[in-house]
């Protein structure tokens, strides 16, 4: 009895050890395949992080590139603008040339119109005494007054006329307001410097005494004269 009692107790602990031995084989498996499963998704989240950060690097580079590209359009736009404020000062400038030419020409153009016409700027009158040609000292002192205004404007000509009382031959006078005319041309040109091409000249022999006006002393003096007239031209 005692010999089976004890071959059970052996068997039974027998089989508790064969299961036992079981059921730590059993976790030993459970646990490496649970070790393995957690090994893999570490190196997955690895490879995943590691994946992670090359993007993560790339899309820095991106960005840094990109910005430098920005920055590059940027100086490129701020020299755009400056070469666009150059050609707009250029375009003012020719602009204003264009007014200032169009104003030249309009000008010349004008005086070109106009010259042959001249506007009366001054009349001055020098007399003579009876049959005489020479310059009397007031008849120089206007001829001085005349020179300093052609010189002062060289574009002003001056005309003389010539005039005698109402006595004598027409042939004689036209000869005597020739003389006249003659000795302030010679005044201007000689003692005035002025050119003779700006003298024009021309005696016109004797004044016809207007209907009811008497001849005397006073309106023959007044007859013996040279008109003359200082002209500009209108441009």
């Amino acid at each position: 009895m005692k010999h089976l009692t004890a071959a059970l107790i052996l068997c039974g602990g027998i089989a508790l050890l064969a299961s036992a031995c079981a059921t730590k084989e059993y976790v030993r498996t459970q646990v490496g395949t649970s070790e393995t499963k957690l090994t893999q998704r570490v190196d997955g989240q690895e490879v995943r992080l590691k994946e992670t950060s090359d993007r993560t690097a790339a899309n820095a580079q991106a960005i840094d590139a990109g910005q430098k590209q920005l920055q590059g359009l940027e100086g490129k736009v701020g020299e755009v603008g400056t070469v666009a404020a150059d050609a707009k000062k250029q375009a003012q400038s020719a602009s204003e040339a264009v007014r200032d030419t169009d104003a030249k020409l309009e000008a010349l153009n004008s005086r070109v119109a106009n010259r042959n016409k001249f506007a009366m700027v001054e009349t001055k009158t020098v007399y003579f005494d009876f049959n005489k040609a020479d310059l009397r000292d007031e008849g120089i002192n206007e001829l001085e007054d005349v020179a300093k205004a052609l010189k002062s404007d060289i574009n002003a000509v001056v005309e003389l006329q010539g005039f005698a009382d109402a006595r004598g031959t027409d042939r004689y006078n036209y000869q005597l307001t020739r003389e006249r005319v003659d000795a302030v041309t010679r005044y201007l040109v000689m003692r005035g410097g002025i050119d003779i091409r700006r003298i024009h000249s021309v005696g016109m022999g004797k004044v016809v005494l207007a209907a009811g006006e008497k001849a005397n002393n006073d309106s023959y003096a007044k007859a013996r004269r040279v008109d003359i007239r200082l002209l500009s031209p209108q441009s």
